[in-house]
């Protein structure tokens, strides 16, 4: 969850759940994220309150997300983006329930990582797709459909076996206006099979051959006979199990009073170790209750605990390290771009990949020479 895992930023992934491996062992959930992104500026025009409420949201739905994908292991999830207009420029960009657009989490992440000494190549993608994705979103009639596939990454890099494939839709809400349903799937296909299932819907993806091959290139297409939805797309690609979002529902009834525990602790300012070991306590607190969880059954009201006691199950269970986990997405979760045929514009900025700065940049701030160079280094012939 560049997801927002990924992210797309899943609902808020990150709508963001963001992945990211740390240094010392593979960390699946980057506190310092919410707290850099808590404490961030607030526009002028917008009210503080209802930002800072927004950002609480965004952290509530990502730990959500997060857990479930690797703590519960669920197949499906579900978010949505919404079209909104930039203050400052007017320009119409895809953005979760913060203000703001949602390419600018991707040139995050890639900061973020070259500033660990971590290799970047899958965020560049990320952002270089995201942007593409966008524009074409934007501009595509409603009811237009989309499938992107997120493969896991090396395994020296600590990534997982699994992939994430997206499904979407741009849907017309009569109630909230324009905006795009996505489904992450989480299965565990080969890049073979995903080539052949991507090449019903376009014949350029039997050229991919790497991850950033498909994180580069999601397909946009309109509806027929066969598919009308996402859930076609995923009986499509063999899915027998109907989609099921109950889980989260149940997960949020359990540890919602964990994570509002934890949101208090970004809010006061807390150290980046108090917040690992809340996390580190949330998690060890979920892999508890897995089951009962995933099978419905247990106390599934939602929790009537409060911030004491879950400061207690903190201090009980924050010190043991999890088990590692590692998936399948760098750092967001969707993301997209076609080699050959950049519509969207430059403007004078700083390169966020060579740190040029005054020259000519796309949405995410990478500049020409940088996208050449990314784009030559994936055509390179390379074994699946």
């Amino acid at each position: 969850m560049v997801f927002d895992h990924r992210d797309f930023q899943s609902g808020s992934r990150t709508n963001e759940i963001r992945r990211e491996r740390d240094i010392m062992r593979p960390e699946a959930y980057t506190v310092v994220y919410d707290k850099d992104n808590y404490k961030a500026p607030i526009p002028l025009e917008l009210a503080p309150e209802d930002v800072f409420s927004k950002r609480e949201d965004g952290i509530r739905d990502n730990i959500l997300r997060y857990l479930g994908e690797y703590r519960l292991g669920v197949k499906f999830d579900e978010f949505f983006y919404r079209e909104e207009k930039g203050h400052l420029i007017g320009e119409t960009h895809l953005a979760s329930s913060e203000p703001g657009a949602i390419r600018d989490v991707f040139r995050r992440a890639i900061t973020s990582r070259e500033q660990k000494g971590l290799s970047a190549r899958r965020e560049v993608a990320e952002c270089l797709g995201f942007q593409k994705l966008e524009q074409e979103l934007l501009s595509s009639p409603n009811k237009s459909l989309f499938i992107w596939v997120s493969p896991p990454g090396p395994r020296e890099d600590g990534y997982g076996l699994y992939s994430f494939t997206f499904v979407g839709q741009v849907i017309n809400d009569p109630s909230r206006g324009r905006r795009i349903r996505v489904i992450p799937y989480r299965n565990i296909a080969k890049l073979e099979t995903h080539r052949q299932t991507l090449s019903y819907f376009s014949d350029r993806a039997r050229q991919f051959a790497k991850d950033t091959d498909f994180l580069a290139e999601p397909i946009t297409f309109s509806p027929n006979d066969e598919i009308q939805a996402p859930e076609d797309i995923l009986e499509f690609m063999g899915e027998q199990e109907k989609f099921n979002i109950d889980w989260m529902e149940r997960l949020r009834g359990r540890v919602g009073f964990l994570i509002d525990g934890y949101i208090d602790l970004v809010r006061s300012d807390a150290s980046e170790d108090e917040l690992i070991k809340s996390r580190n306590a949330i998690e060890n607190y979920t892999i508890r209750i897995k089951d009962e969880i995933i099978a419905g059954f247990g106390n599934n009201t939602l929790s009537n605990q409060n911030t004491v006691s879950a400061r207690r199950i903190f201090d009980d269970l924050g010190d043991k390290t999890p088990p590692p986990v590692s998936g399948s997405c760098g750092s967001t979760l969707m993301e997209y771009h076609e080699n050959n045929n950049k519509k969207w514009d430059y403007h004078t900025g700083d390169c966020v990949v060579c740190h040029t700065k005054g020259i000519d940049v796309g949405p995410c701030s990478i500049c020409k020479n940088c996208e050449k160079e990314f784009d030559a280094q994936e055509m390179a012939p390379q074994a699946a």
